[in-house]
């Protein structure tokens, strides 16, 4: 008589659990690296408009209240949290939304209108910016009417849109790479051009492939509730 070793199959809410660490693991870990050097006067990573007063302050702005919503957004969708503490999932609710999106959101409008990096950066920040206001203002909507499904599918494209901030940096890094071959050839040697193509890239792949992503995930997620009640 043999013993047969099975390895249990993973459900999706355990899937859930596992994607929400790894979003709050990484999140955390981006605004260690990316938000401090705009609050103690480093030099930042994308390039001012000298000429602009308003651009480095709205920047800073649009950086720590974009940092205040990763470090916070991941930790509402914790069950345990929503759960067994209550008030601290609506207390950080509110950051995330009041301190977070709403601030972050607006001054992004201006960092936005005032990018060196072309026409279609500003359009794709501008969207990504009011995306992410309309989500916070339909997520609050939902749960004053206590309807919490809805809540949380806006939470959710809501978290989307801000973990792009990170999903940005994770395309730069690789677009970066898959191009170095032809830096020589197709950018004679100008780094910068390649750059630029890569930020552009990074900028629409990040928005738009994690919204493509929140959806699918919605729509199966609803697909499996219905199934499970005609089942």
């Amino acid at each position: 008589m043999s013993a047969t070793l099975t390895v249990p199959e993973r459900t999706p809410e355990r899937r859930g659990r596992v994607a929400v660490v790894v979003v709050a693991v990484a999140s955390v870990a981006i605004v260690f690296f990316a938000v401090p050097r705009y609050l103690v006067g480093m030099e930042p990573n994308i390039d001012i408009r000298e000429n602009v007063a308003i651009h480095l302050p709205f920047l800073i702005a649009h950086a720590t209240a974009g940092g205040i919503a990763l470090l916070v957004g991941p930790f509402q969708f914790f069950g345990s949290i929503r759960r067994r503490h209550p008030k601290v999932h609506r207390v950080l609710g509110r950051v995330y939304l009041l301190g977070g999106i709403l601030p972050g959101a607006l001054a992004g409008i201006v960092v936005a209108v005032l990018t060196t990096a072309g026409p279609i950066a500003l359009v794709s920040f501008v969207f990504l910016d009011v995306f992410w206001l309309y989500t916070a203002v339909r997520a609050y909507r939902a749960v004053r009417a206590r309807d919490f499904a809805a809540h949380e599918r806006w939470m959710l494209r809501s978290m989307a849109a801000t973990f792009a901030a990170v999903m940005l940096r994770v395309y730069l890094g690789l677009f970066i790479v898959v191009q170095l071959p032809l830096l020589d050839g197709f950018y004679g040697g100008d780094f910068e051009a390649l750059f630029s193509t890569a930020y552009t890239a990074s900028i629409v792949g990040s928005i738009v492939l994690n919204l493509v992503f929140i959806e699918i995930y919605l729509r199966r997620k609803e697909n499996r509730r219905i199934s499970a009640g005609a089942a």
